[in-house]
């Protein structure tokens, strides 16, 4: 049984940006924050709350002393705060308490820039205190000598910072995506390593194409990726395969850990969809490769959902005889599950995942915030994931998922450190299944719990009709009923993951689907062998088994019923 972690290993961070006026702090730090999902905190903003007044009519009223003050009484009260980006003013740290109190809970990043370019960025600023004389703004010499000053009254300061980033002619984007590159933020490193767990002498089934893969799992991972691939020795030319949901999303911050890295990059979209995972798209994209000139040091990186990642994974395990692959999975089905473990591959229109193979990426990049990007039923279709993984493999993450149920459900599923836990968790249950049998000989084949019923029912609607986590959710219920009736599960834990699924706003039974459709799809299923159906059934919480003796009809029973 695989336990959970004792420690929370992935506790929200706090990071500090800091530096001279007009080097970009706010702009950055909002920036940063959307993209590690942490609170943004400006301390002007804090203390022009607090004292009704802009920081400009603070100095003009009360003297630089006093704003100084409220500024460390601010940061003092914030000690004991986690999970932020704090934007300071720019002599915030010039207090000897308030700098050594961040540089022991919190990264401190300081921003730079050329002082020409804060003379071009501050030469129309009427607000800042600092560069006034008798209420008057500076101009001209006396307002480049008043800089100049400034700036070297606080170098010795400056100087204690390790973390800088120069922002001259720089995106805030760019600059924000640099500093998460940086930061040694909480992350976990999780292995796969096909065959470490198999029987000497056992040749029989190939290994896989790169030995051990990597999964990455932190905030701010996707920022770098460009270091990753370098760690990797994966220097050639990247294609991006992504869907349109994510272009907009994504696109600016990977190019930007890409170009950071020195790593030319393409993008090339994908239609998502299992409507759309064939082998037409899979020959398209293959065609846009080689009219794009792609090489054998080429990485191919899917960035997007499980349709995404097996259809980029398939299309690398075919060019060429295969080139390098790097998953970026970014909703929670994909994070938990299908971009672990090496299978890739399409849909037959008569059954799901039909043509395909096992083939080991490189390396799994994933970043928790990007599950903020999701809707809802995003949310909830990669949770009926985490429930199986649950299920299979570890009664200490069903017990914390049930507490989580004491909770408005949007709230937590909304929770980016909630999430982390789930997929960090998840994560290592599948790969330690994974490494013991990774080419789903025996134990692997557990983690199909009820995907037999789904992939059936998604066949049934056209690969249209039903998310592949509704209809995961629908097959667990079906697999437990079985296992109560047989007597190998208690009723309890039928009656208890019915109520996990449905907060997380899952569905548990389906009113209609086409029998036939439905039926021939059982047939066709890989997990048929020697003519007879090879089902999952729980036996408890925390582990499974795989039968041969479920009948058709056993199955029809159960899909309809609650």
């Amino acid at each position: 049984m695989q336990e959970m972690t004792k420690s929370d290993s992935l506790a929200p961070p706090r990071i500090v940006i800091t530096g001279f006026m007009a080097t970009g702090k706010t702009s950055v730090a909002q920036i940063l924050a959307d993209m590690l999902g942490l609170e943004f905190i400006d301390t002007d903003t804090e203390i022009e709350k607090s004292a009704g007044l802009p920081v400009a009519k603070i100095f003009e009223r009360h003297g630089e002393s006093y704003f100084r003050d409220m500024e460390k009484s601010l940061c003092a009260d914030m000690k004991d705060t986690c999970g932020s980006v704090i934007a300071t003013g720019g002599g915030t740290l010039l207090d000897t308490a308030t700098f050594d109190l961040f540089a022991q809970t919190a990264h401190i990043v300081l921003l730079e820039t050329t002082t020409e370019a804060l003379y071009q960025r501050l030469q129309f600023s009427r607000k800042r205190p600092l560069l006034c004389e008798d209420g008057v703004a500076l101009s001209g010499d006396a307002l480049r000598e008043r800089i100049s000053a400034l700036v070297k009254e606080r170098a010795d300061l400056y100087s204690k910072i390790k973390n800088t980033v120069n922002t001259t002619n720089r995106r805030p984007v760019e600059v924000a995506a640099q500093i998460a590159a940086m930061l040694e933020l909480p992350s976990e490193s999780l292995f796969v390593n096909p065959g470490a767990g198999s029987t000497d002498g056992d040749n029989s089934t190939p290994r896989g194409r790169y030995g051990v893969s990597r999964v990455d799992i932190g905030r701010g991972s996707l920022s770098k990726l460009g270091n990753y691939l370098i760690d990797l020795g994966l220097t050639g030319h990247a294609f991006l395969l992504m869907p349109e949901t994510t272009r907009g999303l994504f696109t600016t911050q990977l190019q930007a850990s890409l170009r950071l890295a020195g790593i030319t990059s393409t993008l090339l979209e994908v239609e998502d969809g299992d409507a759309r995972k064939h082998l037409d798209q899979t020959s398209d994209i293959i065609d846009r490769l080689i009219d794009s000139g792609a090489r054998r040091d080429a990485t191919i990186i899917p960035v997007g959902g499980g349709v995404t990642g097996d259809i980029g994974g398939f299309v690398a395990s075919l060019y060429m005889r295969g080139v390098p692959l790097v998953h970026v999975p970014t909703t929670l089905l994909a994070q938990v599950d299908s971009s672990i473990g090496g299978k890739v591959g399409v849909n037959h229109s008569l059954a799901k995942n039909l043509i395909g193979s096992f083939y080991q990426p490189h390396l799994v990049v994933v970043d928790p915030c990007t599950l903020r990007t999701l809707p809802l039923t995003e949310v909830a279709n990669g949770m009926a994931e985490v429930v199986k993984y649950a299920l299979v493999g570890s009664q200490t993450l069903f017990n914390y998922l049930e507490e989580q149920t004491s909770s408005d459900s949007q709230t937590r599923l909304r929770n980016t450190h909630f999430l982390e836990r789930c997929v960090l968790e998840s994560a290592r249950i599948k790969c330690q299944i994974v490494n013991e049998d990774p080419y789903e000989k025996d134990r692997r084949r557990t983690l199909n719990l009820g995907h037999t019923v789904g992939h059936a029912l998604e066949a049934s609607a056209g690969y249209g009709g039903l998310k592949h986590g509704q209809a995961v959710s629908i097959g667990l219920i079906a697999a437990l009923q079985i296992a109560v009736v047989r007597g190998t599960t208690g009723k309890d834990i039928l009656d208890r993951t019915r109520y996990l699924l449905s907060w997380c706003g899952l569905p548990i039974k389906c009113e209609r689907f086409d029998r036939e459709t439905f039926t021939r799809s059982l047939s066709l299923d890989k997990k048929v062998r020697n003519g007879r159906l090879h089902f999952v059934l729980p036996t408890g919480i925390g582990s499974a088994r795989v039968v041969d003796d479920v009948s058709v009809d056993e199955i029809l029973s159960t899909v309809g019923v609650a």
